[in-house]
């Protein structure tokens, strides 16, 4: 008798153990089918399948997780947080638990709760630290908290993840969204093969003024044998996300290579799938006459490209003149690093690099391109380069070649 009760208890476990193995079965079977339906997009179908499967097993917090999942992919991030605190709330504390979570925090912008999650997932031994680390470097950028980021790259613990690629490239741009502070020098050389060189310099000072920028630009011009001093100022009005107007004023001292008085206006505005256009007036006084420059732009972002035109259309006394400026960037690792492709047809006044003692060369046909590379170094400095070539009418019927030789450094500063 005794022997037989220890037969029935061992039956009855193993009948359990079989049920148990064979439920599991069942309710795994049921979660991949809802994982399926996931990977094809088919969200509405891949929820209610895991609901199915979690309600043969309430306690699998990984199910909770994956539904949770599929709600953010929804952008029903609502939704998925009640679903992350009951697989908390269960004691599920698995990796994949807080990876959900801080991306989901992440893709509803709830940075301040996406810090505190960083600091529960290293509590609870969240191993992967480099996600971590990206998570709280984007959740202070976008609170513009930079300097709170800048410091975290420079612990000890975080030095090993920065050579990381992504990781690089988002802290550069920590670097650049905190030093607003933009000191620029820059110097154009042009030669010609039986005339004196004509030489420009430039140095300038850009800062933010909450979400406005102002320019300050000195330039110097030693052309013809005269010299000629500007000061300028540039004043871009942040309108919107998608709106921007720029302001321009300029005072030549001499008024012999720089107009006596330059004014500028434009209201930039830009569209979805990279578009951008703008449409704006010059204004320029000389000792013995003045003009007005009608401008425009378009332009397109096609990936890392840009592609843009811009006429200018001088309206004078007796003149009037038509030129095109069109160009080419394509850009690397940010904004900063890019080579330019830029072509042209005709002169403007708007040019600095280019205005005569006369201010009448905009009559005169011109034929140009250049080269130019701008390289962005250790994350708070740039570098320019360009080399361009052009040919153009120096007298009526007179062409000439010019060759243009320019260089640029800026620092970003605090």
């Amino acid at each position: 008798m005794k022997k037989f009760s220890i037969r029935l208890i061992w039956f009855f476990y193993f009948f359990s153990f079989c049920a148990t193995v064979f439920a599991q079965v069942k309710v795994d079977s049921i979660f991949e089918v809802a994982d399926t339906y996931a990977k094809q997009h088919h969200y509405v179908d891949a929820i209610r399948t895991a609901n199915v499967a979690l309600k043969a097993d309430p306690k699998r917090g990984d199910i909770l997780v994956f539904i949770a999942n599929v709600y953010s992919w929804q952008d029903k991030n609502d939704s998925a947080l009640l679903f992350l605190q009951k697989a908390q709330d269960m004691r599920y504390e698995h990796a994949d638990l807080y990876e959900s979570w801080m991306n989901v925090l992440l893709r509803s912008h709830q940075y301040q709760a996406l810090l505190k999650m960083c600091d529960e997932a290293v509590r609870h031994g969240y191993p992967n630290r480099e996600d971590v680390l990206h998570k709280r470097l984007i959740a202070y950028s976008d609170l513009k908290e930079y300097n709170q980021a800048i410091q975290l790259t420079e612990q000890p613990e975080n030095k090993f993840y920065i050579s990381d690629s992504t990781l690089d490239g988002l802290i550069t741009d920590l670097y650049i969204k905190r030093n607003t502070n933009i000191l620029s020098a820059y110097y154009t050389l042009d030669w010609f093969a039986h005339f004196t060189p004509q030489h420009l310099a430039s140095l300038d000072y850009s800062t933010k003024l909450g979400e406005n920028t102002l320019v300050v630009h000195s330039n110097f011009a030693h052309r013809f044998g005269m010299n000629d001093l500007q000061l300028e100022s540039d004043f871009y009005l942040h309108v919107s996300k998608k709106q921007y107007m720029y302001f321009n004023y300029g005072y030549g001292f001499n008024a012999s290579l720089f107009s006596r008085n330059r004014i500028g206006y434009e209201y930039y505005l830009s569209f979805n799938h990279g578009f951008e256009v703008s449409l704006g007036g010059r204004y320029m006084q000389y000792p013995i006459s003045k003009l007005f420059i009608v401008t425009a732009h378009v332009g397109k972002y096609v990936g890392k490209s840009w592609f843009s035109l811009r006429p200018y259309y001088v309206i004078k006394k007796g003149m009037k003149s038509l030129s095109f400026i069109g160009d080419y960037r394509l850009y690397e690792k940010n904004q900063f690093d890019y080579w330019s492709v830029e072509a042209g047809f005709g002169n403007s006044p708007d040019d600095i690099y280019a205005t005569s003692q006369t201010n009448g060369f905009n009559q005169l046909n011109a034929y140009k391109i250049e080269l130019a590379k701008n390289i962005f170094i250790n994350r708070v400095s740039e570098f320019h380069i360009g080399l361009g070539y052009t040919r153009e009418e120096y007298s009526l019927n007179q062409f000439r070649n010019r060759y243009t030789l320019e260089a640029g450094y800026k620092i970003h500063l605090k």
